[in-house]
């Protein structure tokens, strides 16, 4: 669940107050033309920048997958999603059985585990963008946020990524919003639509 009252963004000039609400495992387009502040949105929810003004709850952790994250060589998929676990369980301790269960989770939902010993360089973007959201998955966010995921995606595998999103929200009941450029399929694949201008 995710729900604003009359907040207010900077990007470039103030924008006119937002309200909305969403429930938990509801899938949510997010639109607008470029420079709307879409991404600003976003990182604003996700606590990364301040509302001018306005208050906003999520009912827990908010978690934001930004766009075009780089692929390192020399992590397989599973080293870079158990690396994305380390800011919950540190460095320095041995994840037990709890976070292994999330990572096993993870794979599953995504179907990555033929992919879990292949280097992340050498995997194709729609399934690296598959990887990026098993790595969030594991932190298990009452609202999970997807800047442009499909960005740079053939159309099988923005269709994918977007059944995807759409199977996370009603089978984990997860929030999950995500902007796309791509309004067509993204309305299919969506429960809800928000629009900024």
């Amino acid at each position: 669940m995710i729900r604003a009252s009359d907040i207010v963004i900077r990007y470039g000039v103030v924008r006119e107050p937002l309200s909305f609400s969403f429930a938990d495992g509801e899938c949510v387009m997010l639109k607008g033309r470029n420079g709307s502040g879409k991404t600003t949105l976003m990182k604003t929810l996700a606590g990364l920048l301040q509302p001018l003004s306005g208050t906003f709850e999520a009912g827990g952790e908010v978690l934001l997958v930004p766009t075009r994250i780089p692929k390192v060589k020399g992590f397989t998929v599973a080293e870079f999603i158990r690396t994305g676990m380390l800011s919950e369980y540190g460095s320095f301790r041995r994840p037990g059985e709890e976070a292994d269960k999330k990572f096993r989770d993870a794979m599953e939902m995504m179907e990555l585990g033929p992919l879990a010993d292949k280097d992340i360089s050498c995997i194709s973007d729609g399934e690296f963008q598959k990887a990026c959201i098993a790595a969030a998955l594991t932190r298990k966010a009452n609202v999970l946020m997807l800047d442009e995921p499909t960005a740079f995606l053939d159309v099988e595998n923005r269709v994918m990524v977007l059944k995807t999103l759409q199977h996370i929200a009603h089978g984990t009941g997860t929030t999950v919003i995500f902007s796309t450029h791509d309004i067509y399929d993204g309305a299919k694949y969506s429960d809800s639509v928000l629009s900024i201008s």
